[in-house]
């Protein structure tokens, strides 16, 4: 029983270490994407204010779209295609009547190719899954060990052994889904920026409902907070000033948006 005991483990502690290994890999790819994004969301804001105040304005209501759509549906961005893909229509409205609005126009076109691309990596990386035949070898080989500590229980110190190995066997498994489906870390890192944009452009802060608790609120300030009608699949955003009573108007838009 010992033998299979430590052979179990080892193949469990290595198949992890992989799976980890590939899962914290997408993490920091993702990181390093989300800052680039955003190292080029500014500059197409900021280059389109010399191309003329229609243009800006468009821009800037293709921006805020994007940034809410892919804030909201953190885990498919490709719903961030439209408002991009819509830039390309607004060029048409490039104001370019000297040669520094040449210049802004010509940088404004290779900024928006980078995020594209961007855009296409942030995609792929979120929506990418640990691939089955790994999550199921691990799911296997836990719940195999799991079963071995029990069958070897009888002394107070292998029922401990059982206890607390179990324990932190469910707890990895726990660790992975979250990871997997980029719920550690990485969405938080993502509203940061966000609400980096939405400043820069002079927006109130955007937040879909279900990201409300990890979000930082400012006594006074209105935040544009995002009801999803499951029944219609429609999107309704309330301005919510943060004060006292912020809470109880949640709740009660919350009540009312599924009662239509």
């Amino acid at each position: 029983m010992s033998l299979m005991i430590s052979i179990v483990s080892f193949l469990f502690g290595f198949m992890i270490t992989i799976t980890f290994t590939m899962l914290l890999t997408r993490v920091n790819n993702l990181k390093a994407s989300l800052n680039a994004e955003t190292g080029r969301l500014v500059p197409l804001f900021q280059l389109s204010k010399h191309l003329g105040k229609k243009f800006n304005e468009k821009i800037t209501e293709r921006i805020d779209e994007y940034t809410r759509k892919t804030l909201r549906d953190y885990t498919n961005y490709e719903v961030g295609r439209e408002p991009m893909y819509g830039i390309y229509d607004d060029l048409a409205l490039m104001e370019i009547e000297n040669k520094k609005q040449e210049v802004s126009a010509n940088s404004f076109l290779y900024v928006l190719g980078e995020l594209q691309i961007i855009r296409e990596s942030l995609e792929s990386l979120t929506s990418r899954r640990t691939e089955w035949s790994l999550k199921f070898s691990n799911y296997i080989l836990g719940f195999i060990l799991i079963a071995l500590l029990f069958l070897n229980r009888g002394e107070l110190f292998t029922n401990l052994l059982f206890v607390v190995l179990s324990t932190v066997v469910i707890f990895i498994f726990l660790i992975i889904e979250d990871y997997d489906s980029l719920k550690i870390g990485d969405y938080t890192y993502n509203i940061s920026n966000s609400e980096q944009v939405f400043d820069l452009m002079g927006k109130d802060r955007y937040y879909p409902e279900n990201v409300l608790s990890r979000a930082e609120f400012t006594e006074g300030k209105t935040y544009r907070i995002g009801f999803m009608d499951k029944k219609t699949g429609e999107e309704k955003i309330v301005p919510i000033v943060y004060n006292p009573n912020f809470n109880r108007k949640l709740n009660f838009l919350r009540r009312k948006v599924k009662q239509g």
